[in-house]
């Protein structure tokens, strides 16, 4: 049986996660594990875990037991409102004090996960998109990682949105996508940013061939097309807006376009404002 990871710190958008990570589970026919690390990111980044003391662990294991314990009661009884056809999943939680990204690695290499679900971060203004946890998740998993804002209803998302730059693991992305798509009903369109000056027959050839390949997943939610702009944050950041998708995919390659794009303001500004999740795709995803 694979299982969907929900990563918690008992916040609000970590609630609505968890509560998404439910409906997703039902429809995957998966069971559901809850986790939360005792590390407090904050203090490890600022102060190379100083400020860490016995009592202090203690008390934060003990937080955290209670916390999941109480996060998977209520989950098993919202399990009860599951569309009929899905299946209620075996709900687990589990506790550490160790680093949340290399955990997240061992549960994904130990455990047959299929999807990395978690909260969207705070948004302030020294955010990028992450915070050091997300990051830390981000980096370190091999399957998708499905970012979730507070006031998330996974039943009424009609469209995802995909940008894509023809890489070889889009492919796999996809494939992904057109699997959630059948499940929830879901429009996919995917969307490639060409800057005008940088057209050539290079380019042509990768857009031909990623197009035939699409072709071949034969789904009719799916559509393709390419936008012309000289900044792609900016641009996509317009698209967010003006598609009605409620669901953001992307590749991620670490040091690369995923990590520029989220440090543009008027991104961010979009994200914010639409409040629609984040569905990452890792280009070393198993």
């Amino acid at each position: 049986m694979k299982t969907i990871l929900v990563l918690t710190d008992f916040s609000k958008n970590a609630t609505c996660a968890a509560e998404a990570g439910l409906i997703l589970s039902g429809k995957l026919h998966t069971d559901l594990l809850l986790y939360n690390t005792c590390i407090d990111y904050t203090t490890i980044v600022s102060d190379a875990g100083g400020g860490w003391i016995v009592d202090e662990i203690c008390e934060r294991k003990s937080h955290s037991k209670e916390g999941l314990t109480a996060l998977m009661e209520g989950l098993e009884s919202l399990a009860d409102q599951l569309d009929p056809e899905d299946r209620i999943p075996a709900i687990y939680w589990q506790s550490d004090d160790t680093d949340l990204g290399l955990d997240v690695a061992d549960i994904i290499h130990q455990q047959e996960v299929e999807l990395v679900v978690m909260g969207a971060r705070s948004g302030s203004k020294d955010d990028v998109l992450p915070g050091e946890d997300t990051k830390a998740v981000i980096n370190n998993s091999t399957r998708p990682v499905f970012i979730i804002p507070a006031k998330t209803d996974l039943k009424q998302v009609r469209k995802v949105l995909y940008a894509t730059d023809f890489n070889e693991a889009d492919t796999k992305a996809i494939h992904y996508l057109v699997k959630l798509g059948k499940l929830f009903h879901l429009q996919l369109e995917i969307i490639h940013i060409t800057d005008p000056n940088k057209n050539g027959a290079t380019l042509a050839a990768k857009e031909a061939a990623f197009k035939d390949q699409i072709a071949r997943l034969n789904y009719t939610g799916l559509s393709y097309r390419t936008v012309t702009g000289k900044d792609v944050a900016k641009t996509l950041g317009h698209l967010i807006n003006e598609s009605g998708a409620g669901i953001l995919a992307m590749l991620h390659r670490q040091h690369s376009f995923f990590v520029r794009l989220f440090e543009h303001s008027e991104t961010k500004k979009a994200l914010s404002k639409q409040n629609i999740p984040l569905l990452v795709f890792p280009s070393k995803m198993a």
